[in-house]
């Protein structure tokens, strides 16, 4: 049976995640991403490798013991929008936040452009405020 484009690049963006944002594993992203590749988050600038490469690091210098879950993966066309989920222990700066030592849970949404097996542009949209309210630096309700 062959896989349509939307399974393909359904299987790319689910091992891409797993591997880089569930195993740490940083060699998803010269693996998975194209060198031309654009990225769109909040305040990171620069070619999408160095922004993922420099959100991995900070991300992985002030959690551990990160799980990471996918809730959803929808495919159409050259399209892929990945809702997730991760926890993970606050054991080192975040922002202006030092270590809380207290456990955390982010949610996220990435719509993701693929060609020719790549990732070529990104939208990445997560839940900051909750991570902060949960970190006891902002009260939200």
């Amino acid at each position: 049976m062959t896989l349509s484009l939307e399974e393909k690049n359904k299987e790319i963006v689910r091992t891409y995640h797993e591997t880089l944002w569930g195993k740490g594993d940083k060699s998803a992203i010269e693996i998975y991403w194209s060198p031309e590749a654009e990225v769109h988050m909040t305040d990171f600038d620069g070619t999408a490798i160095d922004v993922v490469r420099e959100d991995v690091d900070r991300y992985f210098g002030a959690f551990t013991d990160q799980k990471t879950t996918i809730h959803h993966l929808v495919a159409e066309g050259d399209q892929v929008v990945l809702n997730w989920s991760t926890t993970g222990k606050h054991i080192g700066p975040y922002g202006d936040v030092a270590a809380t030592g207290k456990d955390i849970t982010m949610a996220g949404m990435d719509l993701l452009r693929l060609k020719d097996g790549k990732i070529v542009e990104c939208w990445s949209m997560w839940d900051g405020l909750s991570v902060y309210d949960q970190l006891g630096v902002l009260k939200i309700g």
